[in-house]
């Protein structure tokens, strides 16, 4: 699988447009953001004014239009400034965006998607529930049809944004005889619909800027303009949706890891020990060797992977079956090893750092938090080594 990315002067620029933005109007506010675990809403304001809730949606349906390396740049910028900030435009625009895009019809496009690439609404995606995390096609909420409408009844668990969203794209049962695929639908479901409320927002170990909401629909009447995409094929959506966010969550990882070797490399020249600046000392010199290597890794690998999605466009069903699986295993193995890197570099950046990176409220603690979430949503680990694994099996290396 040949390497074939070169970014260009536009997107340099758009870089450092977004970084500089970010400088002046996020990173400010994220120590105060993290204690206090409140939603960023003056800066996810800001950034949606801006168009960054709709950089990868064509300008056709009121995006920016800068495909999916563009929202790739965006994403790992974050990663560099806040986690929790990266997860909210994530969940509204892989996992939000992204299936209105590819499988909404028209009129749903100028009902939903439009305004939430203008940055007027705000988006979520509800799959996971009590008893289906990683086996995310048992689901529980049900969708039974009555006539041509479907009346909604279950529980969601884990909505990032679920608590802000002004919609959400809510897999359901429609058939339980056909399981995953066949049986799921996707719904698009509005706040103040009869029967929706929000349930408890959970407490985490990182990503306090987030809401990550219980959603509760008891008796959730809507009409065919709902369903989103053909009756049945909900999983596909989702799983479609999935290898978009995966990528772009490969890129926040790179960028939380690139903040952190760059923190930890200051640091270390600026701290000495044994008459000597640290970073003369070879055991951290290798660590920051390690962080480095994965880091030019990481850019090839994430940016490799969503020239191929720009490539491929944003009809599914002109899509080669060849393409799709070779589109769906690359996700999965850049979310694997940017999480999994990232991890283990911030981990070596916090050791660097010693005792003044385990004090509560420094860029690095909070990094480390943040970070631990990224090998297990979207898809656990474990579950893109199935993906990855299964590929290999059916269509070798």
């Amino acid at each position: 699988m040949a390497i074939e990315f070169e970014f260009t002067p536009e997107h340099q620029a758009l870089r450092e447009s977004i970084r500089g933005f970010l400088q002046k109007e996020v990173a400010p506010g994220v120590g105060a953001m993290d204690a206090s675990e409140q939603f960023p809403a003056a800066s996810v304001r800001r950034m949606q004014e801006e168009g960054y809730f709709g950089v990868p949606v064509p300008e056709a349906y009121g995006g920016l239009g800068l495909g999916k390396v563009g929202y790739c740049i965006l994403l790992e910028e974050l990663g560099r400034v806040d986690a929790s900030h990266g997860s909210i435009v994530g969940a509204h625009t892989s996992l939000g965006t992204t299936p209105l895009l590819y499988f909404g019809t028209e009129a749903q496009k100028e009902r939903w998607l439009r305004p939430a690439a203008k940055g007027e609404k705000l988006l979520a995606f509800s799959l996971t529930e009590p008893g289906s995390g990683s086996d995310s096609g048992s689901l529980n909420t049900r969708a039974e049809r009555s006539g041509d409408r479907f009346l909604l009844n279950g529980t969601k668990l884990y909505v990032t944004n679920g608590k802000e969203a002004d919609t959400v794209v809510v897999l359901a049962l429609t058939d339980p005889t056909l399981g995953p695929n066949g049986g799921v639908s996707a719904f698009l479901l509005d706040k103040g619909t009869p029967g929706f409320s929000v349930g408890r927002c959970e407490k985490k170990m990182g990503l306090h800027g987030t809401s990550t909401a219980e959603l509760i629909l008891e008796g959730v009447e809507l009409g065919p303009e709902h369903l989103l995409g053909e009756l049945g094929k909900g999983f596909s959506i989702a799983m479609t949706a999935l290898d978009v966010g995966r990528v772009s969550l490969g890129a926040a990882s790179l960028g939380a890891l690139e903040a952190a070797a760059e923190g930890a490399l200051r640091f270390a020249q600026e701290r000495t020990q044994f008459g000597r600046p640290i970073v003369e000392y070879e055991a951290i010199q290798f660590k920051l060797a390690d962080m480095a290597m994965h880091a030019q890794a990481l850019r090839y690998l994430v940016y490799n992977a969503a020239a191929r999605q720009d490539r491929m466009g944003i009809e599914p069903a002109k899509w080669s079956r060849v393409e799709r699986a070779a589109k769906t295993r690359e996700a999965a193995v850049v979310k694997c090893l940017a999480s999994e890197w990232a991890s283990a570099g911030i981990d070596e950046a916090l050791q660097i750092h010693g005792g003044i990176g385990y004090i509560r409220g420094t860029p690095i603690e909070r990094a480390y938090r943040d970070a631990r979430i990224a090998q297990i949503f979207e898809g656990t680990n474990e579950i893109q080594r199935l993906v990855i694994a299964r590929d290999l099996i059916a269509r070798g290396f």
